[in-house]
């Protein structure tokens, strides 16, 4: 199966790169970056994953490669040719130039961070350095400046979605989506799975079960459960001395037939559209909303370079991370596969997809007609490209251009325009819209309108359509009947000259008795009491935001979650909760005391 890949790998036809030219301005990517390796999970239970060290030096290993292709002219490694997005800074990162995002999943999150830490990594401080500005977060007031921790550590700022945010599904649209789920399950229904299951059964039963330890029950090493075994397999096969013997030894190939059946049954699942009865494509709903996404972004920066006062969120180089999925959907929608047969696989670990947005001419100014901007696909296969037949690094791995929407071998390069009308036709633009036609479970879709993430109240025409669900019926029920009773309530008091009134008391309760004023806090506290360690209020807020949210601290019981300002596109972050140090280092700061009586 391994010569199969390669001999169709070699066979498909590679566009080369512009790896190196001086007429190829380019104004923008935008990449999808698919995680480096990560811990598998079980199949019956899934728990989180987490990316390994392996993973962490795949990541790094291609952010430093990107770097030399969009950020510097100088150094090395160039795995992946010089082609440096127009006015990038090239030594300290800009947060309003680098667009990051990813989904809150700890490998994934890891992964934009190591990846980050080759793009942009340490920066000493230097005055020699061609610095255009000094931050004035380094100054200090007697004249001295102060570098950041590890010889100038950079601290990108990480987009983090949840699955509360309704941006979430431009990077994992087949999450929570049932119509998705259902439309990849119809592939178990055909006469070709069931002729594969029943086919490659003696390739699973060939596995040693000890393999897969816990996670992987003897009835689930099976065809249904093709990515997940090799999932396992390949997890196994690098950290593991005895099953990595034992597959090299391995007569019947288990390894690679392993992958290839991982390979087929999540093309099936998630990116084989030929089969549905429809034009929903409901199997691609990860590729439909990624491009979604890709197009959106790329169509801000033009808005940008097309008018500098245009108050849109714009950002030359775009970072997405995520896993395979849509990446593998994407392939199929956008006809990548068509020519190259290889897109039906699984991309493996530390693949990248970049989307090019450039001119071919000497000016290197944004072309004032459209038509001469245009738009090219990039591939790059893991980091296992950057390596020579013994392993070492040599820097000959490529970023590969392929054509799109079946355009031909030579095709390459698309004009603009064209560009934007096919990812226009394969998108899934709207969160609503995605909603819809998910029927998602998901909280954000209760009350999407057709534009935005607006909630709505629906009219009559439309309540028996969709139903309120008996727990927000009785919230409704409960909040109209309070309202009647205070409208009762207050005609009483108005006509009935019903009033209340409230006996004096000599002295009021709190910690200041009768001197106690209406400002003061009202806390009591018992005679010879101290109030508890730590307790107050702490205010937490962003610079860039106008909120400001409050915590309570002094108790482990009394936490809350911190609320953080708007993103610079406009998205709402996730809350997280933040621990009470001062009450931690309270309850620490005194040892017990033993005490001796009679």
């Amino acid at each position: 199966m391994l010569a199969r890949s390669l001999a169709l790998l070699a066979a498909a036809w590679l566009v080369n790169a512009q790896n190196e030219n001086d007429y190829y301005n380019n104004f923008g990517s935008v990449v999808f970056v698919r995680s480096g390796e990560r811990t598998p999970t079980s199949i019956s239970k899934p728990g989180a994953q987490v990316l390994t060290s392996v993973g962490a030096q795949q990541m790094h290993e291609l952010g430093s490669n990107f770097r030399r292709r969009y950020i510097t002219t100088v150094g090395s490694p160039r795995g992946l040719g010089v082609q440096n997005i127009i006015g990038m800074s090239p030594n300290v990162i800009k947060n309003d130039q680098v667009l990051i995002q990813t989904l809150d999943k700890p490998y994934l999150v890891s992964s934009a961070q190591a990846f980050m830490q080759g793009l942009y990594p340490p920066s000493k401080m230097n005055i020699t350095q061609d610095f255009p500005f000094l931050d004035a977060t380094y100054g200090l007031a007697d004249g001295t400046n102060v570098d950041y921790p590890m010889d100038g550590y950079q601290y990108p700022h990480i987009q983090v979605l949840g699955e509360l945010d309704p941006q979430s599904i431009y990077l994992a649209g087949e999450d929570s989506c049932p119509a998705a789920e259902q439309a990849g399950l119809m592939y178990e229904i055909t006469q070709e799975y069931v002729e594969t299951r029943t086919t490659e059964k003696g390739v699973y039963k060939a596995l040693n079960a000890g393999w897969f330890g816990d996670d992987v029950a003897n009835s689930e090493i099976d065809y249904r459960y093709a990515i997940q075994i090799y999932d396992h397999l390949s997890y196994a096969y690098t950290h593991n001395k005895s099953v990595h013997d034992a597959l090299e030894n391995d007569t019947q190939d288990l390894y690679n037939r392993t992958r290839f059946l991982a390979d087929e049954m999540a093309y099936y699942k998630y990116a084989n559209t030929t089969t549905s009865s429809t034009d929903t494509d409901y199997q691609a709903m990860a590729g439909r909303t990624l491009s979604a996404l890709l197009l959106g972004q790329l169509q801000k920066l033009i808005t940008k370079n097309q008018n500098a006062s245009s108050t849109v969120d714009a950002y030359p180089l775009s970072l997405l991370f995520g896993d395979f999925e849509p990446l593998t959907s994407f392939f199929n929608i956008a006809m990548v596969h068509q020519l190259n047969t290889y897109f039906k696989s699984i991309p493996p670990y530390a693949s990248a997809m970049s989307i090019e947005l450039y001119t071919l001419q000497k000016n290197t100014s944004f072309p004032d007609n459209l038509d001469n901007l245009y738009v090219s696909f990039y591939f790059h296969n893991g980091t296992d490209a950057f390596k020579g037949a013994n392993g070492a690094v040599n820097g000959t791995g490529q970023i590969r251009m392929y054509s799109m929407f079946n355009q031909g071998n030579s095709q390459g390069m698309m004009k603009w325009k064209s560009f934007e009308d096919m990812m226009q036709r394969i998108m899934m633009n709207q969160a609503s819209d995605w909603c819809k036609a998910c029927n998602s479970p998901s909280l954000f879709c209760r009350g999407f309108d057709g534009d935005s993430s607006t909630l709505l109240l629906l009219d009559a025409q439309d309540s028996k359509k969709y139903k309120l669900s008996p727990a927000v019926a009785g919230v409704v029920g409960a909040m109209v009947t309070l309202a009647v009773a205070g409208i009762l309530f207050a005609i009483a008091m108005l006509l009935g000259g019903l009033r209340f009134h409230r006996n004096e008391h000599s002295t009021l309760g709190g910690f200041k008795g009768s001197a106690k004023l209406a400002s003061d806090p009202d806390l009591s506290l018992a005679k010879n009491a101290a109030a508890p360690a730590g307790a107050g209020i702490v205010s937490f807020g962003q610079k860039d935001s106008g909120r400001v949210a409050h915590e309570r601290v002094g108790s482990w019981e009394l936490r809350q979650k911190e609320s953080g300002g708007a993103d610079p596109a406009g998205r709402e972050r996730d809350l997280s909760p933040r621990e009470s140090f001062e009450a931690i280092e309270a309850a620490m700061g005194r040892p017990v005391q033993p005490t001796e009586g009679v």
